[in-house]
């Protein structure tokens, strides 16, 4: 043991972790700029890097080229990168009323994925069934093991937590939901909420190829409710009780009663025709719609709500950028219903923010890649790679 009480393998494992990190966040680096950049010998960074490269985590890339730069002497720098496919990573995100799950390297290139519709009021067992199917599928249809595999990360919709039998809070529960699921995956996982790994998966899957950087970024889901994610120096910032970008449910009430007060003062076969046509005359069923992402926008009234609403939630994410003064913001549209909202929030946003708003890379397609972010993350990175 060190005389700070730990180990060396502990050590070693903390110091592969923040090469791998430096690696993710800024491109091929040299030994010599690793030493430098996280405070240890380039010896150390030599030993240790030259390990992680017989072990197939890392390669060397080539020759340090810089343009335009004069000719130096001597010999020049060797660029050291992770490996994208050492390990496979498996994605699952539950959401709405379908899963989207697949299969990616470790840097969130697509190798599979699959997106199941789920029946209407389907049961726990039913959804369990499916998750089974689509990992067992996943690792049949590219000849996977377990051992290819660093871990699940899966996004639970909150509309699904009771049926699969976890408790909802700042924190969830998962526990249960986790003994469900070893009975089939024989590989790690991780939950998280959905907005939390889709800043991850930005910050951590192209974080080199964007013109702006990933620190300090603000996430936000557009969705019906205040949902987002605070990334400070690529490290999610939930809060104290794990209740940042989170409204109070009260308040999240209280603007969906106003809605649907004021809608109901209008809705009529007149005032709006094609929701009375659709609903059928009822305002419970335009619920439903609401719910289904089909509220009919050609209608006046329900437009104008419509705007109304997003222009509270354009009101919001201004609101949480003057707090936390991020270099951009991101905005996340999950499902095709969402698009109205992501589209009407960028345009405001871009008005009034002085910080880029740009859209997530992540599409309805590729939704299971902030699953599999989760896995990249905990089970490669923050392991050193073991």
């Amino acid at each position: 043991m060190l005389s700070n009480g730990i180990s060396k393998l502990d050590l070693k494992r903390r110091n592969r972790m923040q090469i791998l990190r430096l690696l993710r966040r800024c491109g091929p680096t040299s030994r010599i700029d690793i030493a430098r950049d996280i405070g240890i010998t380039k010896a150390a960074v030599t030993i240790i890097t030259n390990e992680m490269i017989q072990e197939g985590i890392l390669y060397e890339k080539g020759e340090q080229h810089i343009p335009d730069a004069p000719v130096a002497r001597g010999r020049k720098k060797i660029l050291l990168d992770i490996c994208a496919t050492y390990r496979l990573d498996l994605g699952m995100v539950l959401e709405g009323k379908v899963l989207h799950a697949g299969v990616s390297t470790l840097w969130g290139e697509i190798v599979e994925c699959q997106s199941i519709l789920l029946p209407t009021g389907v049961s726990q067992e039913e959804l369990l069934s499916q998750m089974e199917a689509a990992y067992h599928q996943l690792l049949y249809k590219n000849g996977l093991t377990p051992e290819r595999i660093t871990g699940l990360g899966i996004c639970v919709d909150p509309a699904y937590f009771q049926r699969l039998g976890i408790s909802d809070g700042p924190e969830p529960d998962y526990g249960p939901f986790y003994d469900r699921l070893s009975r089939f995956v024989k590989v790690p996982v991780l939950c998280a909420k959905l907005s939390g790994a889709a800043a991850v998966a930005e910050a951590d899957y192209w974080q080199r190829d964007q013109a702006f950087p990933a620190d300090n970024a603000l996430l936000f889901r557009c969705s019906s409710q205040m949902d987002g994610a605070v990334m400070i120096g690529q490290e999610l910032y939930t809060g104290s009780r794990g209740r940042a970008m989170r409204l109070p449910d009260k308040q999240k009430s209280r603007a969906e009663e106003t809605f649907w007060s004021c809608l109901a003062m209008e809705f009529s076969a007149a005032g709006t025709p094609r929701s009375w046509q659709l609903a059928n005359g009822s305002l419970q069923q335009m619920q439903r719609l609401a719910r289904e992402g089909r509220l009919p926008m050609e209608d006046e009234p329900v437009r104008r709500l419509a705007e109304g609403f997003a222009a509270q939630r354009a009101e919001e994410i201004l609101y949480a950028a003057s707090f936390f003064d991020p270099a951009r913001v991101i905005l996340l549209a999950a499902e095709e219903r969402e698009f109205w909202l992501r589209d009407y929030l960028e345009n405001r946003l871009k008005e009034t923010l002085d910080v880029p708003v740009i859209r997530s890379r992540l599409q309805p397609d590729s939704l299971f890649l902030a699953g599999a972010a989760l896995a990249t993350r905990e089970f490669f990175c923050n392991r050193g790679g073991y």
